[in-house]
């Protein structure tokens, strides 16, 4: 389902992609390097083979959620005019949470294969 972040199994809807992730996953992303708006949709929706793509309206105020909590700040725009782009990299809080991001991952990818069981 290319541009979908869900299933619709039956009468049940399932998400591919688990409510709070994209906090983290933007932070990671920036870890690599600093990227703007655009670039974090195409690497996200590039990286989850077309299972995620959130638009505007969720990265766009999510970059100012993270930029205003001091994970991550604005670098000076690239380009003239307001329409520039306006790439963000991470700061030390950012780095320091993703830390600990780290260990949650671990934690739920091994409770993600525990449920496996469920289907066998």
């Amino acid at each position: 389902m290319p541009g979908h972040h869900h299933c619709h199994c039956g009468p049940f809807r399932v998400d591919m992609v688990p409510h709070g992730l994209l906090k983290p996953y933007i932070l990671r992303l920036l870890l690599e390097g600093p990227k703007h708006g655009f670039e974090i949709m195409e690497e996200m929706y590039e990286r989850t083979q077309g299972l995620w793509r959130p638009g505007p309206s969720v990265i766009y105020p999510t970059l100012e959620r993270l930029e205003e909590g001091g994970y991550i700040e604005a670098i000076e725009r690239s380009g003239a005019g307001e329409k520039a782009a306006r790439p963000y990299r991470l700061t030390r809080k950012g780095r320091d949470v993703l830390k600990g991001f780290d260990t949650f991952r671990a934690d739920w990818t091994e409770t993600l294969s525990t449920l496996e069981g469920i289907w066998e």
